[in-house]
């Protein structure tokens, strides 16, 4: 009795696109069977195929490491309120700002030069507050007041500047200019 059995098999992949392969198995199975002088000759053939989809994600997550984002405003220390702008003047550049508001001498002038360095600058309410004392009349210093708002990095602070009127209806007005905002 002679018996062979031929069995072959072949993996091929058909596509590789991204993070998905797919894979293909086809197996082919002979056999042959000659039983001594019977004359009996049998073929068996199979085929089968196998298909498998397998599909990867990947996650990457970079970090730079050691350091914190620097912030996109100044942190005043202790204050966690509304921001009206993000960089107020420096110490140093404030007091060279307030030198020449001071040099004026006349009101009209000290205001003309406060609105001029405050347009183009923030600042403090602090800061704001020192610029106003500078200027004698409530009229002048309320219209000040209006003018920096937005120009103000601790706008929640902005109550300290009324210390700085003269006149308790300049408080309000102002007031009334803040809630209209």
């Amino acid at each position: 009795m002679k018996l062979a059995i031929t069995m072959k098999s072949a993996i091929t992949i058909l596509a590789v696109c991204g993070s998905m392969t797919v894979l293909a198995q086809n197996t082919d199975i002979d056999v042959n069977m000659n039983m001594g002088g019977m004359g009996i000759d049998m073929n068996v053939n199979m085929n089968e195929t196998y298909t498998e989809t397998q599909t990867t994600t990947t996650t990457t997550t970079t970090s730079a490491g050691g350091g914190e984002t620097a912030p996109n405003h100044y942190v005043m220390p202790g204050y966690n309120g509304k921001i009206g702008c993000p960089w107020p003047m420096s110490e140093n550049q404030f007091s060279d700002a307030l030198r020449s508001v001071s040099s004026k001498s006349f009101d009209d002038e000290k205001a003309t030069v406060a609105k001029q360095i405050t347009g183009s600058n923030c600042l403090t309410v602090e800061q704001a507050k020192r610029m106003m004392m500078e200027i004698s009349f409530d009229s002048a210093k309320l219209e000040y007041a209006k003018f920096a708002y937005d120009k103000t990095y601790d706008i929640g602070n902005y109550y300290k500047l009324n210390d700085a009127f003269d006149f308790s209806s300049s408080v309000d007005e102002l007031n009334d200019y803040i809630n209209g905002k």
